[in-house]
């Protein structure tokens, strides 16, 4: 297996996706990849831009992916314009099947399941390794967010576990826009990709909070999908701001306020990897709720508010913690998918995360 990567802020969709193509073609020296994946931000003609990539690679090379903020390479990183990045994959005997399950708007936990059942087709094993990347928003009736909870639990259900998995939901802006995503041969929306390998080949990730346990624990009294209505029995805002002395002011939650959910042991050392972190979405003064970016803060839920670490050199040794681990396999593509909410431009920091990977 080879991978070449590429990557273009040109303007011009019909050279951004040639420039990035052949920068992922020259880098591998080799032509005719089996497949690509493309990411881009909203700002981009997707059309134009996976027909400008198509002239390189070949228009028959099927390609997934979709919108992003921005894009983080080895050598460039950029976001909220122009950029975009291709990844030129030779599969070289390594099998990769790609499952596109369409309708998510419908109902992400049905789509899960669908994919889940095709997954099991495949003979798909707990440690099989699959990446998973599915569009975020869904502007057919207004504008919702599409949930990662519900997609996993589908997929869950229709395999029976869920595999070795890794991804992401792709988003073209921090400005919710519609946004387009490649599916092989077509170009749709509301989809899940998965792309199932096999074969003598395996997946190492790490999952970087960059934030730790400010508080004690504090339990979800009442939720409703998303909306966190009542914290220990008080409405949720009202909660939030007695505890915060009125520090920071409500209207500020969004993208700042951060819970921690432990799933390891309640008061033994601090281990990022049992935490799931949840942040604010927004808040809904007339309820009292706190709105977040996933529905699992489920009445029983307990949590605890995190802060966020402005030193950054906890990502370094995490990193290369994976490749001191690979016990003489040789590495043939890493993927390093950020938080949007955490570049410097949009959290109101100086420092930029991609500066020390």
């Amino acid at each position: 297996m080879k991978v070449g990567i590429g990557y273009s802020d040109n303007p011009e969709s019909s050279v951004a996706g040639l420039q990035a193509a052949k920068m992922a073609v020259d880098q591998a020296g080799k032509s005719g990849p089996d497949m690509a994946l493309l990411f881009s931000t909203s700002r981009h003609d997707y059309a134009a831009l996976r027909e400008s990539a198509a002239s390189v690679i070949g228009s028959s090379v099927p390609v997934y992916g979709g919108g992003a903020v921005g894009v983080i390479t080895n050598e460039y990183f950029g976001y909220a314009g122009d950029q975009v990045a291709v990844a030129c994959i030779w599969l070289d005997g390594v099998g990769c099947e790609a499952l596109v399950e369409g309708d998510l708007n419908k109902g992400e936990e049905a789509a899960g399941v669908r994919l889940g059942k095709r997954l099991a087709g495949l003979g798909t094993k707990p440690e099989s390794p699959v990446l998973l990347f599915y569009e975020t928003f869904d502007f057919s009736e207004g504008l919702r967010m599409m949930m990662a909870t519900w997609l996993l639990q589908g997929i869950e259900k229709g395999l029976g576990f869920v595999p070795d998995l890794t991804g992401a939901g792709l988003m073209g802006n921090h400005g919710p826009v519609p946004t387009k995503q490649w599916l092989g041969g077509d170009m749709g929306e509301h989809s899940a990709i998965a792309l199932a390998f096999s074969g003598n080949v395996r997946m190492d990730s790490v999952i970087m909070h960059g934030c730790r346990p400010a508080t004690g624990y504090y339990t979800v009294t009442k939720a409703a999908g998303q909306a966190i209505l009542e914290i220990n029995g008080k409405p949720a805002i009202q909660f939030i701001d007695e505890l915060l002395n009125s520090a920071i002011a409500p209207e500020q939650y969004p993208f700042f306020l951060l819970f921690g959910v432990n799933h390891g042991e309640r008061w033994g050392e601090y281990d990022e990897d049992y935490y799931a972190s949840r942040l604010c979405l927004g808040i809904d003064k007339e309820s009292g709720a706190i709105i977040m970016f996933e529905p699992d803060m489920v009445e029983g839920t307990e949590f605890q508010i995190m802060f966020r670490s402005m030193e950054l050199d906890y990502i370094k040794p995490k990193i290369n913690k994976i490749f001191d681990d690979l016990d003489g396999r040789e590495p043939v593509f890493a993927v390093y998918i950020n938080c949007a909410g955490r570049c410097a431009g949009y959290g109101g920091e100086d420092l930029e995360e991609a500066l020390v990977v």
